[in-house]
């Protein structure tokens, strides 16, 4: 592992002890890539509960080295408090590195995963330094359901920052195009997939398929998955005298909506889980006939990968890179929103 050249991973979101799933597929592609190459992570990450300005901690999962620092981040939308905080971070950025220096050699070259801001660090460092970076996009902003790509300033400095990398991969086609459209654009733009744990392909002796029984894996992100409209539409196949199952599994902002909302519309099989991670996730998929998502919009969800690996068929919305991945050979495609679909 010595001899292997050291890519140091610095993702926009990461696992955490604030947020468990957040980046959770970033952390499969640096598990993935340590297999061939030296991979550390140095995450900076907010902290509403730390009562210092910083905390760095270290530590080692499946092999992969992992650096977070952790800034205090205020609840406050005042404008002063959300310029202290950018600056916690962004200064946070060189401090966590300085920390990381010192337990570290230099590393070969960095790996940026969700732009902008994880890239300020490479961005500068790459014009005093031979360390070139990369980046990976993860992000829904740039599609139009989404919206969050906007002001001059912001796409100026992206563009800025993309056209100094070495080149560029977005995780589904359909964000590539939506990601040029926004006159992000590079030389070396190319397409890799999200990456799947080998507990995925590993057997699953005893976990048997229920009829009629379905499983929903997702953040429960508030107008993105679409969780509620997801309940409704299960509502309405019970009341049209259907029998079924349905698993819930994770956390997120409307999670404690989702359980109110399954409560008022009388779905008495449906079970929330919360938060599962590993074989325990692949146990709830195994047992579905299928895998279902109901999101209003989409880049790649690892969880439909995940859920084809172990031979589960998927039921989605037609949107992002879902379409990229689903056909009749594997699942069934319905338009977002429809609940009678």
């Amino acid at each position: 592992m010595n001899d292997l050249k050291k890519v140091l991973f610095l993702p926009g979101w990461y696992p955490n002890k604030s947020d468990r799933a957040v980046g959770s597929f970033i952390r499969n592609h640096a598990e993935a890539v340590n297999i061939r190459l030296k991979i550390d992570v140095l995450h900076i990450c907010g902290d509403e509960r730390l009562k210092k300005l910083y905390s760095f901690e270290k530590s080692e999962i499946n092999g992969v080295d992992t650096y977070i620092l952790y800034y205090r981040k205020s609840k406050s939308k005042k404008l002063f408090t959300q310029l202290f905080k950018a600056f916690l971070y962004v200064f946070g950025q060189f401090y966590g590195y300085y920390k990381y220096r010192q337990l570290n050699s230099t590393p070969t070259f960095f790996h940026v995963h969700v732009l902008t801001r994880a890239a300020i660090l490479p961005f500068l460092l790459s014009f005093f330094t031979k360390s070139g970076y990369f980046i990976t996009e993860h992000w829904t902003r740039y599609l139009p359901q989404d919206g969050a790509y906007n002001g001059k300033i912001r796409k100026f400095f992206t563009n800025w920052v993309v056209k100094r990398s070495k080149g560029i991969t977005a995780v589904s086609d359909d964000l590539r195009f939506h990601m040029q459209r926004h006159g992000i654009v590079h030389d070396n733009f190319e397409l890799i997939s999200n990456v799947v744990k080998p507990v995925f392909f590993e057997d699953t002796v005893g976990v048997e398929s229920i009829i009629n029984h379905f499983c929903h894996v997702s953040n429960f992100a508030k107008g993105h998955k679409n969780v509620l409209g997801l309940l409704k539409a299960f509502s309405v196949l019970q009341s049209q005298g259907y029998s079924f199952s349905l698993t819930m599994v994770g956390d997120g902002d409307d999670f404690g909506l989702a359980k109110d909302k399954a409560l008022e519309y009388g779905l008495a099989n449906v079970n929330f889980t919360g938060f599962l991670y590993g074989s325990d996730v692949v146990r709830e998929i195994k047992k579905a006939c299928a895998l279902v998502l109901f999101s209003n919009y989409e880049n790649q969800p690892v969880v439909i990968t995940e859920s084809l690996s172990l031979g589960v068929p998927v039921i989605a919305t037609t949107v992002g890179g879902i379409p990229e991945m689903i056909d009749d050979s594997n699942g069934i495609l319905v338009k977002p929103k429809d609940v009678e679909a």
